[in-house]
């Protein structure tokens, strides 16, 4: 295999907004297993929510042979780097796509808090905490729940939207976590 189709992540183009929106009812579709949650699995992103993550310049897919595999979307609040959406592709699940993914993230949090002055890489989100390839996915890469006030203010907004939204759901919650990373 030639280095150019060897797994690699990359950040993403609009040319790639076919694939990922491929890769994102993929991904979702995974929620239809739990009854509480069934009407996730139809993924309610727009080709206007991908041109802003794409126009924000933070999404990044994962490729193997010119095909994409999953992407993540991320965006900067309260000195942290958000991951907005992560997904990847069914076919491709349980494979190191989600943690290359989480590299990208890393990477892209390193550099700004590297720019920020800063001596820590924060990186946060907000899941459900027992969905399996959600909360428990995510702490065993690291993350820890947290309150989302204790981040900062848009965190603190987010979380009230997602509550105004009706996100938590009977036995599935959802909550803010967050990775830090100190730099050396």
């Amino acid at each position: 295999m030639s280095a150019g189709n060897a797994r690699h992540a990359r950040p993403a183009t609009h040319d790639d907004i076919p694939a990922i929106w491929e890769i994102d009812s993929s991904a979702t579709s995974k929620f239809g297993s739990i009854p509480t949650l069934a009407d996730l699995a139809d993924p309610a992103e727009s080709d206007q929510k991908f041109q802003e993550y794409l126009g924000n310049g933070r999404v990044y897919v994962v490729e193997e042979a010119g095909q994409l595999m999953g992407y993540v979307a991320v965006c900067s609040a309260d000195d942290a780097v958000f991951i907005e959406e992560i997904a990847v592709h069914a076919d491709h699940q349980r494979k190191g796509v989600g943690e290359m993914l989480l590299g990208a993230v890393l990477r892209d949090a390193e550099r700004a808090a590297k720019s920020g002055g800063r001596k820590v890489a924060r990186i946060s989100l907000t899941t459900y905490a027992d969905v399996p390839w959600n909360g428990p996915w995510y702490k065993k890469h690291g993350f820890s729940e947290v309150e989302a006030k204790t981040i900062g203010p848009w965190h603190a907004e987010k979380s009230t939207s997602e509550e105004e939204r009706s996100l938590d759901r009977a036995g599935y919650r959802r909550i803010c976590m967050l990775l830090e990373k100190t730099l050396e």
